[in-house]
C-alpha cells in the first residue's frame, strides 16, 4: 500500500497538541485529528471525551481551522453518533 500522509500532517498536528494543550500520551490523538482535518473526513469517531470529543476544545479547533481556512470535521463518540436523530 503506498503512503498517503501528506506532509502537513505532522506540523498541523504539532499545532493542535499546543493548541488544545493535549498532554504527552495525547500526540496520537492529535495526528488522527490533523489525518481528519487534511484528507476532510466527515467524522472522527472517539471515546476519548477528555481530548477530542470536548465541547470547550471543540470550540478551540473551529476557530483555529477557520481561521487557517481547514476542513472541520464533526469529532463525536460512537454512541453519540448511533443515538443522532437522522
Amino acid at each position: 500500500m503506498r503512503n498517503t500522509l501528506k506532509p502537513e500532517l505532522e506540523p498541523l498536528a504539532g499545532d493542535l497538541v499546543r493548541l488544545l494543550k493535549l498532554p504527552a500520551k495525547a500526540v496520537m490523538d492529535a495526528s488522527h485529528l490533523a489525518m481528519c482535518i487534511l484528507h476532510q473526513m466527515d467524522y472522527l469517531l472517539t471515546w476519548n471525551c477528555t481530548h477530542l470529543a470536548n465541547p470547550v476544545l471543540q470550540k478551540e479547533l473551529v476557530e483555529y481551522c477557520r481561521y487557517h481556512d481547514l476542513y472541520i470535521p464533526i469529532i463525536c463518540t460512537p454512541a453519540s453518533l448511533l443515538t443522532s436523530p437522522p
